[in-house]
């Protein structure tokens, strides 16, 4: 059992993010793991975080999409979390995986409300306390908990203008804003998929009075010149995200079958006969311009987009003319945080775990009694007892 939980946990690790270019939601992490109806499990449970996780993937139908989470310091010393558990939030917010506000300071659900609105991230939780952008609500749902919409945006316009600045706290080790290269790799993390590389975004500063300042140490953040802000795409290819990239201010991208551009995305292995016919070689370029994304149409046979009037409104499908771009839309309104028209289940974080154990996924069973092996741990109990 303590091998099953800890394989989860690494899967988990490897969806979270503070690169808000990576994530694809904000949650208040103490939240998340006392959400105990996803589940019916014990009051504290971590791996509630990996089946929201699941959730935002099954809503974008995007499988490698990260959680932005936030958790006030007081967490990592919360009795109903298990030592391990506790354990590992602490590792976690030393690897800047998650983002640990101090103490003293505004408190994570207040935090997650302005990460929100400065990225134009959605914002998961049951109590979004009138935030004008887009939220959802997680819940339990037929195959697995889901995400229920509490306001459909726009919100505020994102990203904002602090990301066009490199921030550095004078903590020079700080997980968040502190000088790359300067912490060593965790060796009780799990292994590293893929090199290490600095975030394409950092993560957005707490604002005091309009001024920049450092969430986990709450010291004025040091300017150290410009830094193009950034979006990230989806591509979907019959409603499967099937390839994330990040657009900035300097280096517009070319999406196409094949771009002869260095850094074009070529979708060509995604498509079918069809599809290779219709998509040209580079087919539509995209801009982002200060918070607006453009994209023109470059191809042979045409390209359309898809606007909405208002928010909650079914989009209409709008052709472009060669050469000139789409009218500008802020990016909450229609870059990533749509559902998709096709039913699409991409792999599950919780997948891998064992069901019918620590209560995990066991609503169909009414009465348990209790093991002696992992903490929180239970079963079914057996027929006359």
């Amino acid at each position: 059992m303590r091998f099953g939980v800890s394989h989860v946990l690494d899967a988990i690790e490897r969806r979270i993010s503070t690169d808000p270019t990576a994530a694809g939601g904000v949650v208040d992490l103490a939240e998340v793991v006392r959400l105990a109806d996803l589940d019916g499990g014990r009051p504290a449970h971590l791996l509630r975080l990996g089946l929201v996780i699941d959730a935002l993937a099954r809503h974008l139908s995007d499988g490698a999409v990260a959680m932005y989470a936030v958790a006030d310091r007081a967490l990592m010393s919360d009795t109903d979390l298990t030592a391990n558990e506790r354990m590992v939030i602490r590792r976690w917010s030393d690897d800047g995986k998650v983002e640990v506000v101090r103490a003293g300071g505004p408190a994570a659900a207040s935090r997650i409300r302005e990460v929100a609105a400065l990225t134009g991230l959605p914002l998961l939780t049951r109590s979004p306390g009138g935030y004008p952008g887009l939220s959802y609500a997680p819940a339990p749902g037929p195959t697995g908990p889901q995400l229920i919409p509490q306001l459909p945006g726009p919100g505020p316009a994102a990203p904002a203008s602090v990301f066009s600045r490199t921030w550095r706290c004078p903590e020079r080790s700080c997980p968040s804003f502190g000088a790359p290269g300067t912490r060593e790799p965790d060796p009780f993390g799990p292994p590293p998929t893929e090199e290490p590389r600095e975030a394409v975004s950092q993560p957005p500063p707490q604002l005091v009075g309009g001024v920049p300042h450092c969430p986990r140490h709450g010291v004025p953040l040091q300017d150290f010149g410009v830094r193009p802000r950034a979006v990230t795409m989806s591509v979907r290819v019959k409603g499967v995200s099937w390839h994330r990239f990040v657009v900035t201010e300097a280096d517009p991208v070319v999406v196409g079958r094949a771009p002869e551009e260095e850094d074009g995305v070529g979708i060509g292995l995604a498509l079918d006969e069809q599809g290779l016919r219709w998509v040209s070689r580079s087919h539509v370029l995209v801009e982002l311009r200060g918070n607006t994304v453009q994209a023109t149409d470059t191809s042979t046979n045409g390209t359309s987009i898809l606007v909405r009037s208002g928010p909650g409104e079914p989009p209409r499908r709008v052709p472009l003319n060669r050469g000139g771009p789409a009218p500008g839309r802020r990016r909450p309104a229609r870059l990533r945080h749509g559902r998709s028209p096709h039913p699409v289940h991409p792999p599950r974080l919780m997948a891998s775990y064992p069901r019918g154990r620590a209560g995990w996924l066991r609503p169909r069973y009414r009465h348990t009694v209790a093991t002696s092996g992992w903490p929180g741990t239970s079963r079914p109990a057996k027929p006359g007892r």
